[in-house]
């Protein structure tokens, strides 16, 4: 049992040479990831990188909740919320503040 066991533990340290070449791999020569990778349809993902002071310079309009997928007439299945549509209203103003 102990022969098996280092013997799988010699396995198991080798195995992480697969990772680390992996990831310096990509590192270098790896393609560089679009901005919305995962094709949210959050506004964290329309931010620029780095995202400047205060995240947006003028804020976006949202026509649609974050996690509305397969809407009908979007291009694709995830449509980003800050994107109308031909078929969008118009987001509802803000309720004024109460005194």
């Amino acid at each position: 049992m102990n022969h098996f066991i280092s013997l799988a533990a010699f396995a198991l340290f080798a195995s992480q040479f697969l990772f680390i070449g992996n990831f310096v791999w990509s590192l270098f020569k790896g393609k560089k990831a679009e901005q919305n990778p995962w094709r949210d349809n959050g506004l964290e993902w329309t931010l620029p990188n780095p995202a400047p002071h205060g995240n947006w310079e003028k804020i976006p309009t949202v026509y649609r909740g974050p996690y509305e997928y397969s809407l009908p007439g979007a291009p694709d299945d995830w449509y980003p919320q800050s994107s109308k549509l031909p078929n969008d209203r118009e987001p509802a103003p803000a309720p004024a503040p109460a005194h």
